[in-house]
Order: structure tokens, then C-alpha cells, then sequence
């Protein structure tokens, strides 16, 4: 008897767990994506600065 309660708490805290678990997987994986997002938002930007940037570097006359 008392072993059978034991086995029915014992499961119903790794139910619980893994349901914690699982939430936290799920709400960290979105967080990633959007900061994945954010980050080839931001990588976009950055190449097309760094072409503007060599646009403006041929056009300036050279030292040397």
C-alpha cells in the first residue's frame, strides 16, 4: 500500500518536472529564434555599411 503511494507521488513529480522542462525548452528555443532573427537583421545592415564603406574608400583618391 504505502509503496504504491510512494510510486504515485514519485511519478506525479516527475510529471511535474518534465512539464517544467519542457516549458522551459520551449520558451528558450523561441527566445532564440528571435534573437537569431535579430541578430541576421543586424548582420544585414552590417554588410551593407561595410559595402557603402568600400564604395566610399575607392572613390577617395589614394595617399601613398
Amino acid at each position: 500500500m504505502i509503496v504504491g503511494i510512494v510510486w504515485g507521488v514519485v511519478g506525479v513529480v516527475a510529471l511535474v518536472v518534465l512539464g517544467f522542462a519542457a516549458y522551459e525548452l520551449t520558451w528558450k528555443i523561441a527566445r532564440l529564434r528571435r534573437d537569431a532573427q535579430a541578430l541576421q537583421t543586424q548582420l544585414g545592415e552590417l554588410s551593407d555599411l561595410s559595402r557603402a564603406l568600400a564604395e566610399v574608400q575607392q572613390r577617395l583618391p589614394r595617399r601613398g
